[in-house]
């Protein structure tokens, strides 16, 4: 790490515990990481509408962090999804596509037995940036 620039923690808005990214410096680049987001809109409450509606959520709650730390979608280099069934997975890449465009990042999915609030997706991201953008 930077000991010039220390830690950044973007503040998570809705719940306290955990922020909603930390930037790292590293030298002439940062690295940010994003926390797991579920499709919950500003209330706090998953979205209804099924798995493509809370993966658009998601992703969208994953702008917004990325924002808040100076990043943008380009900037993900890997995203890993928590799915509670696999074969909700092809929601995932369908609904991540609108946001990500071409630039596809390293990525995993991994099935799991239970999320938070009930969801049914957590997707959580890293980006890298350079330190002068």
């Amino acid at each position: 790490m930077n000991a010039d620039a220390p830690l950044r923690r973007i503040q998570n808005e809705r719940d306290r515990g955990f922020s909603a990214a930390v930037v790292v410096p590293l030298g002439s680049s940062s690295l940010i990481f994003v926390s797991g987001e579920v499709g919950r809109d500003q209330s706090g409450t998953v979205v209804q509408g099924g798995i493509e509606a809370e993966a658009r959520q998601c992703f969208a709650n994953i702008k917004y962090a990325l924002e808040r730390a100076g990043a943008t979608f380009k900037d993900i280099v890997r995203i890993t999804a928590y799915l509670k069934d696999l074969a909700d997975y092809p929601a995932t890449p369908k609904s991540a596509r609108s946001f990500l465009g071409a630039d596809w990042p390293a990525s995993a999915t991994v099935g799991v037995s239970d999320l938070l609030l009930g969801a049914k997706l957590e997707v959580e991201a890293v980006a890298a940036v350079s330190a002068h953008s």
